[in-house]
């Protein structure tokens, strides 16, 4: 039975105490129910996925009362309510306060936010991490299809919920990062699934164009290929692993299905923007953020702060002539950097966050995805595995986007909070 059913009011009534309702709790039937829903609809479905998200929040609330117990807390829990509340209080203190972070974008975030810290104050058994974990690779996997499926209306193929070609590829990630971490898996259907979600991640790289998906797909398959040769003590492997990778490196030189995907990264290598113009954005992030230093300008609001007048302003009270350096500068809607968006909309407070919340991700669970001690095949490495896979894939792929918002920034901290709430369970984490 449930601790927390053990201690539910109907035994202690007006007796408890505030203590008594943090203790570990198991996810129910309706919780895990709209989880379920929410991953598989996520990159798909934006109505199916939004009440879900709140249905699950709402199931929250209630089962927590119910039980007793709003579960036990995470590491992840203070910086996330940080990353939260900056976003409430930054249009206070913001010189275009008036002017940007709609509620719409910051309630936006904080259903993120809040979901992955609700979900991380659950216990899960093995059977639940399945069937997240399938909903999450067959959810991504339709989006593949639908994507390709309407490409001819669209320059690239977009997931339908995600709705750009960027964030789609950032979305991949996710399925990706799961199903290279059911290698590890001991149940075969979600091995199955698993490699689904890895076949449709490579199907879905040369139509998108993405270098940067690219990049951090490399940086996944090494960082797997890196860990089963550890925790295995083995050769093969890092033979396989790399034969695979040949392989993949081949197809992208000869196949006529890489064209795209060729013709985008010659066109890099050889031009003066190798970078697509990304540096020249954070130029401009570096030029005005000391102009709301601490907590930023608000959500969805860099185009603003980072617009040419504001950048003219800001380098001629410099002394610099500002039409002798304008070629350093670009100006766009995002940041295409995960620091250079937060460091300008939530300032030096929500850049602590968020390197403070990716520490936490590390430290909490690449030691367990690489104990030797562990069997090579268990449910408690997959969740440690897919978790530092998909905070891997926020760092690098964060290099050349934005990442850890909209679809895929919930479907990744997520996972994440799935992860932890399991290994909670088991004995991983006191060993740790």
């Amino acid at each position: 039975m449930c601790l927390a059913k053990v201690h539910g009011f109907g035994k202690r009534g007006a007796t408890m105490q505030l203590r008594d309702f943090v203790r570990p709790r198991t996810a129910s039937i309706t919780e895990v129910f709209f989880l379920t829903i929410a991953l598989f609809t996520l990159p798909i479905f934006e109505a199916p996925k939004n009440i879900a998200s709140f249905g699950f929040l709402c199931a929250f609330l209630f089962q927590s009362l119910r039980f007793g117990s709003f579960g036990k807390s995470s590491p992840f829990d203070i910086p996330i309510l940080g990353l939260i509340s900056i976003l409430w209080v930054a249009p206070l203190f913001s010189e275009y306060g008036t002017m940007v972070a709609p509620v719409s974008y910051t309630a936006e975030w904080t259903m993120i936010g809040l979901f992955a810290l609700c979900a991380a104050r659950l216990d899960y058994h093995s059977r639940h991490l399945n069937v997240l974990f399938s909903a999450l690779l067959l959810g991504g996997a339709w989006a593949v299809a639908d994507s390709l499926r309407v490409w001819d209306l669209k320059p690239y193929p977009e997931f339908r919920s995600v709705g750009h070609v960027n964030h789609s590829s950032m979305y991949s990630l996710i399925p990706l990062s799961v199903g290279l971490a059911t290698l590890f898996a001991r149940s075969w259907p979600l091995k199955f699934f698993g490699l689904i979600g890895i076949l449709t991640t490579l199907v879905y790289l040369p139509p998108s164009r993405s270098l940067v998906g690219g990049i951090a797909i490399f940086s996944l398959f090494m960082a797997t290929i890196i860990i089963w040769a550890w925790v295995t003590r083995a050769v093969r492997p890092v033979v396989v692993g790399g034969f695979l990778l040949a392989a993949f490196s081949t197809g992208i030189t000869f196949l006529p299905a890489f064209d795209g995907f060729r013709s985008e990264l010659v066109m890099r290598v050889s031009s003066e923007e190798l970078f697509s113009g990304r540096d020249k954005i954070l130029n401009t992030a570096l030029e005005v953020w000391d102009r709301n230093p601490i907590f930023g300008t608000g959500l969805r609001s860099f185009e603003v702060a980072t617009a040419e007048p504001v950048v003219r302003e800001e380098v001629e009270a410099d002394g610099r002539d500002y039409d002798a350096v304008q070629s350093n500068y670009w100006f766009y809607n995002h940041g295409h950097n995960l620091w250079a968006t937060i460091l300008v909309e939530r300032g030096v407070f929500g850049v602590a966050m968020v390197a403070w919340l990716l520490f936490a991700y590390f430290r909490g669970f690449v030691p367990i995805a690489i104990d030797r001690k562990l069997d090579v095949l268990s449910d408690t490495r997959v969740a440690a595995i897919a978790a530092s896979l998909v905070a891997l894939g926020f760092i690098t792929a964060g290099l050349g986007n934005t990442t850890m918002i909209n679809e895929h920034g919930q479907a990744g901290m997520l996972v994440i909070a799935i992860a932890w709430g399991f290994l909670r369970g088991t004995d991983a984490l006191t060993k740790k």
